[in-house]
């Protein structure tokens, strides 16, 4: 799980991509429902399918839902995601393809991105996928290469029926987009101090109303929002890895209430955080 909102994707050995596949007591326990993962991007093309799963993919103000399905996320991109139903045998395979691969096979990839709602009928790109959760499950020293030569019929496919030119305009819009990408890393790294929306906006040289509406229109979520979600998402791996208290998390991670903090816990995942690591324990 993403801890910055630049991911640094490690690619494979000698493969261009980054692969996971998830199996169904992983998901269970990283992914419960409204689980959220926070904002994030990375240089890489992230495209995941889900089965057994439907989750809310979020790009600014703008939420997607996924069911049974590919998310897509192109390069650059600042996103989030939360869990909606996670249903019996829930399965996912997430593929990160290196961007410097791309670059070099397709020289023109940062003039396109890839929109997967072009066409409703995704059995192909599903096939591939099988496949090559098939080959990276079982491999042998040379199944890199059927795995490299799956991943350029992947990135193929993506360029016969998915790419989009895209409307160049080096506009207020991207120059905003890229101080998003600074908030979000100055937050993420400070997270645990008391952040005020007046602190962040004199930080960012912003008046409060012009930051809270800017971080609302990338990120979807008032700042404030955010910044719960985003120590709930940090404390969550203490809850269920830790023998900490529940007051010293709530402390560590940036709350200065505690009852706050289990309250934020029980809307989250319907149990209190002492039920939770109980109920994690005993799974």
């Amino acid at each position: 799980m993403a801890n910055y909102y630049h991911e640094n994707v490690k690619l494979e050995n000698q493969i261009p991509a980054m692969i996971a596949s998830l199996d169904g007591s992983f998901i269970e326990n990283y992914f419960p429902y409204d689980v959220f993962i926070p904002s994030h991007w990375h240089r890489s093309l992230e495209i995941s399918l889900l089965e057994n799963a439907e989750v809310v993919l979020q790009i600014g103000e703008k939420e997607y839902v996924i069911d049974n399905d590919f998310t897509c996320v192109n390069s650059g991109v600042v996103h989030s995601l939360r869990a909606q139903t996670i249903r019996e045998n829930p399965h996912c395979l997430i593929v990160l393809i290196s961007y410097d691969f791309m670059k070099q096979y397709y020289p023109d990839i940062d003039h396109i991105s890839f929109d997967l709602s072009l066409k409703k009928d995704h059995s192909d790109l599903k096939n591939l996928y099988h496949h090559l959760e098939e080959l990276y499950l079982n491999q042998d020293k040379y199944t890199y290469l059927d795995i490299t030569a799956c991943l350029f019929e992947i990135f193929a496919l993506l360029l016969r029926e998915y790419k989009v030119e895209k409307q160049y305009r080096r506009t207020k819009s991207s120059k905003n987009q890229e101080q998003i990408k600074e908030i979000l890393t100055y937050l993420h790294e400070h997270y645990q101090e008391p952040l005020s929306l007046s602190d962040m906006a004199d930080s960012f040289y912003m008046s409060k109303e012009y930051f809270s509406r800017q971080f609302h229109h990338y990120v979807g979520k008032t700042f404030r929002d955010y910044l719960s979600s985003y120590r709930l998402y940090k404390a969550y791996d203490d809850i269920i890895n830790s023998d900490m208290s529940i007051q010293d998390i709530a402390r560590l991670h940036g709350f200065l209430n505690v009852k706050s903090f289990i309250k934020l816990f029980s809307e989250t995942y319907h149990f209190t955080p002492l039920q939770y690591r109980k109920k994690m324990s005993r799974n």
